[in-house]
């Protein structure tokens, strides 16, 4: 079953709520944050894949001369 996306707002409040529940305190470091956003973010489907080589092939530069 494919995780429920969160917003930036629902993972804010989760953290605020985590640390709350730990006296207060901020014990969450940025990357720990960003981490827990990422792993619940969904598998890239194969056509994203497919859109993403597409954007991040290399390109032959400059001008001709």
């Amino acid at each position: 079953m494919p995780r429920k996306p969160y917003t930036m707002s629902e993972a804010a409040l989760a953290v605020r709520r985590a640390n709350a529940s730990k006296g207060g305190k901020a014990r969450t470091s940025v990357a720990h944050y960003v981490d827990q956003i990422v792993s619940r973010a969904p598998e890239l489907t194969d056509d994203q894949i497919a859109k993403l080589r597409t954007l991040l092939r290399p390109v032959d530069g400059g001008a001709e001369k």
